[in-house]
């Protein structure tokens, strides 16, 4: 299956400058949030915020582990930030 992925502030630097942080994936039917997570490298805390099709998917245990992945679907993933 093909899922969209879109990376934000320091994850973009995942895909190459080109790509702007945006890349269509292939993975595997049965992939789950966190095995997307686990092939870009991305720890739990990097990923502050997950959207999946636009829908906020919580970091509470076993959530993004148990989220399966369809094909089309779209994913966005945000790190922590800090301001003032």
């Amino acid at each position: 299956m093909t899922v969209e992925v879109k990376l934000f502030a320091s994850l973009r630097d995942r895909f190459p400058a080109k790509q702007r942080g945006r890349a269509r994936l292939r993975l595997g039917v049965g992939a789950t949030l966190t095995d997307l997570l686990d092939l870009l490298a991305i720890a739990p805390k990097q990923a502050q915020m997950v959207l999946l099709n636009g829908v906020q998917v919580p970091r509470s245990a076993g959530v993004r582990e148990g989220r399966l992945l369809a094909e089309g679907d779209v994913v966005a993933v945000f790190p922590p930030v800090a301001g003032g």
